[in-house]
């Protein structure tokens, strides 16, 4: 029984997970500037990248560069399924 408790008590303590404090609101304009992405954290989007199959080909010919074809395996990185 006292088994029983103990693990039922643990269980309950785990579960429960760890407190996390309030943003004090002095905190809080520092804290989100430090997890705002920053202009050189991205580089990708830079890119000027192309939705148009058939005109990117048509670019990639004219400057001649290699064509990079971006999906993705549950449907359009555009968010167009």
């Amino acid at each position: 029984m006292r088994m029983l408790i103990g693990a039922l008590v643990l269980v309950g303590w785990v579960q429960a997970g760890p407190q996390v404090p309030d943003i004090k609101p002095d905190d809080f304009a520092r804290l989100q500037a430090a997890i705002r992405p920053q202009p050189e954290e991205s580089p990708w989007r830079d890119i000027d990248w192309m939705t148009s199959i058939r005109g990117a080909r048509q670019r990639a010919a004219a400057e001649g560069k290699p064509v990079l074809v971006f999906t993705a395996a549950d449907g359009s990185p555009l968010g167009r399924t």
